[in-house]
């Protein structure tokens, strides 16, 4: 003999939808108290944070002249160091040759030490030559004189040419007008030739040919008699 299942009773059916019920809400007011808190720690984010920012965008402000500071053109002959003791920051000082081709030489500090010499902190330079290579250099120190448009350079001298030739040296000395260069100090040189190591160089036809003074070592690379444009001597 098989029972019939009991249908639950009215109450029984009134509990449980009353049990759901609450379960439904509870639910609901865990969820609305999780956005409360998220909305306030939000918004205690912004209130700290907004100002912070803020802050911090007028600090930016202030400082960026300071962060990258603006060069100083010391190119005109007339022109006199403007900061005391003849200190000036961030020094540039350009011009071109007869055939209009550029020149630039910058350093971190200048000081003026005659109407047209100016002692140069970690000068740097660049130099456009007739072949349409560049060269650039820089230094420890450097003296630059703007009558005879020319610096010496002093404390690991390097030349850079744009076909890959580096010239690496104590000290050199720089005609910015004919691009030539020239040091009686020893020197090493790389690039595609190979290595070299001589007692000293000449930069000449307007940086476009190197000649190699002194006792020379020089270990060619392949094929680097096409690619080698100095004479060692």
């Amino acid at each position: 003999m098989v029972a019939a299942p009991q249908t639950p009773g009215p109450g029984r059916t009134q509990r449980n939808a009353g049990a759901a019920s609450r379960r439904a809400r509870l639910a609901a007011a865990g969820h609305a108290g999780s956005l409360s808190r998220s909305y306030s720690r939000m918004v205690g984010v912004l209130k700290y944070g907004l100002p912070i920012v803020g802050l911090l965008i007028v600090a930016l402000i202030v400082l960026w002249p300071e962060l990258h500071p603006s060069q100083v053109d010391i190119s005109n002959p007339t022109e006199r160091a403007a900061a005391a003791a003849g200190e000036i920051q961030n020094p540039r000082y350009s011009g071109v040759d007869e055939a209009a081709r550029p020149y630039t030489v910058w350093a971190t500090l200048a000081k003026q030490v005659q109407d047209e010499v100016f002692d140069l902190n970690r000068p740097k330079g660049e130099l456009k030559l007739p072949s349409g290579l560049l060269m650039t250099l820089d230094a420890q120190a450097g003296k630059l004189n703007r009558s005879t448009k020319s610096v010496h350079l002093t404390g690991n001298v390097t030349l850079r040419r744009s076909d890959g030739t580096t010239l690496v040296t104590d000290a050199a000395d720089i005609d910015l007008a004919d691009k030539g260069a020239r040091s009686t100090s020893p020197v090493t040189a790389e690039g595609p030739f190979g290595n070299l190591s001589a007692g000293g160089f000449k930069v000449e036809q307007q940086g476009d040919v190197i000649i190699f003074t002194g006792p020379t070592k020089l270990f060619l690379k392949p094929g680097a008699d096409k690619a080698f444009q100095g004479t060692p001597q």
